[in-house]
């Protein structure tokens, strides 16, 4: 790990309930808008069956990262795990392909927290609130991490507890009427096709989970507190997931549900109960800002480890000497989420989030699977937290993966074949950039660690 350019290194104040702020507060806005584009593919059965593969395949990405993460304790997360653990050209992929996903996600957050806006004020315009709230949760970032997760844990509880309280009104008769025959006619309006085709947008229920084990290096106990935030925020998506469709697909048509851009204020509207109707809207508000401010601390992290480890100019690897945060690359997630957020295109922006997850969903079981090769025995310095099941459902989440990524081709193919050529083009040049600033590859010598079992 090189030093940061000015000598300044990031502040260990994170404690587990920031680590599950982290991760639930980037994800749950896929629970509020953004999943039900699996209902316009495959319906209400469709839907289901991506929540549950999706949820599948997370739980297992979430198991990868709290061992890798609690291992390593880098402020890079998946790049820093492949730089170790597979290469430099894999390290670099990796570091972009997060950076560009949380930079997407938090386009998209701002574009409904802009239609949010609009919705309440017709006379306004989205393109300035979007360009506001990107600005203002920079500046949040810039401050410093422990202000902006605190925030994000106020604001994901107030948007969970809506969620909850939707759901228990609505299965006591408070929140609406609820109905079956919904469920029915929009089952599978385009066939098993359909089905299968929803899994395309089934990472968005959870995606961005494994972020919450990059505030790694910030953490005061990383070895607790990644474990801990990340499996306590997987196991609140899953049910936040559930509540969330049962909800939306009694109250909203098919038809209507599939191409919602805030699907649970709708529901809420639906019921009309004015006091649902409310809390959903601040619900929705407050987790869109929740994400947005979550994937401005990951994206910057990722791309501080980057220049840290010159893949990049050195010039975004300087730390705050007042704030203790990595405040160039902090300020610099802001152009490009403006640039992203500037098309409103809802449904490609989170499709090029997606497949940069999917990227990462691929090369973090493999992380692990050449770390275990690498050191095989369990030790409390190199591996404080081991994983059941392993390597086999590191194997089982890269299959998964795949299978999730060639589903892009109903309808997002152009998505698809842009996205893996700007990897494989990006992949080339780090490559070369790497080769010609003369960099040594360490296997784990800036952690203390003893020699990998491959070199002893």
């Amino acid at each position: 790990m090189s030093e940061n350019s000015n000598g300044v290194e990031l502040v260990k104040t994170l404690r587990p309930y920031h680590v599950w702020a982290l991760g639930v507060g980037i994800v749950l806005v896929g629970e509020y808008m953004g999943w039900n584009f699996t209902v316009a593919k495959g319906g209400i059965l469709g839907s289901l069956f991506a929540l549950l593969v999706a949820g599948t395949m997370y739980v297992m990405v979430s198991l990868c990262a709290s061992e890798l993460g609690s291992s390593t304790k880098l402020a890079g997360g998946p790049y820093d795990w492949a730089r170790l653990f597979v290469g430099p050209g894999a390290a670099a992929i990796v570091g972009l392909a997060v950076y560009m996903e949380y930079i997407a996600l938090e386009a998209a957050d701002a574009i409904v927290v802009a239609s949010i806006a609009q919705s309440i004020f017709p006379d306004i315009q989205t393109f300035p609130v979007t360009l506001l709230v990107i600005a203002a949760l920079t500046f949040m970032n810039y401050r410093g991490v422990v202000a902006a997760l605190n925030l994000n844990f106020a604001l994901t509880f107030t948007a969970l507890i809506a969620i909850i309280a939707f759901f228990f009104m609505n299965i006591g008769g408070i929140g609406g009427t609820w109905h079956p025959e919904y469920l029915i006619s929009g089952a599978i309006p385009n066939g098993f096709i359909g089905v299968f085709a929803a899994l395309q947008f089934g990472p968005w229920f959870y995606l961005g989970i494994e972020g919450a084990a990059m505030c790694a290096e910030e953490c005061k106990h990383p070895t607790r507190a990644i474990p801990l935030g990340q499996q306590a925020g997987m196991i609140t998506l899953l049910l936040g997931a559930g509540m969330t469709l049962y909800v939306c697909a009694g109250l909203i048509p098919t038809a209507e549900l599939g191409v919602s851009v805030y699907p649970l204020f709708e529901a809420a509207n639906q019921s009309g109960v004015k006091f649902l109707v409310a809390f959903l809207a601040v619900g929705t508000l407050f987790t869109c800002l929740a994400s947005a401010n979550g994937t401005v601390c990951d994206s910057s992290r990722s791309w501080f480890a980057l220049s840290r480890d010159h893949f990049l100019t050195n010039w975004f690897a300087a730390v705050h000497t007042k704030y203790s945060t990595p405040y160039r690359a902090v300020i610099f997630t802001m152009p490009i989420a403006v640039a992203f957020a500037y098309s409103g295109y809802l449904d490609q922006i989170i499709t090029f989030s997606i497949t940069s997850g999917l990227v990462c969903y691929v090369m973090i079981p493999f992380s692990l699977i050449r770390f275990r090769k690498m050191f095989p025995e369990h030790s409390k310095k190199v591996r404080p937290f081991v994983g059941p099941l392993q390597p086999y459902l590191a194997y089982f989440t890269i299959f998964l993966a795949i299978v999730i990524m060639s589903t892009l081709n109903w309808g997002y193919s152009y998505n698809l074949i842009f996205g893996l050529l700007f990897y494989v083009i990006a992949y080339f040049y780090f490559s070369w950039r790497y080769r010609s600033i003369d960099a040594k590859h360490d296997w784990g010598e800036d952690l203390g660690w003893p020699e990998p079992a491959h070199k002893r």
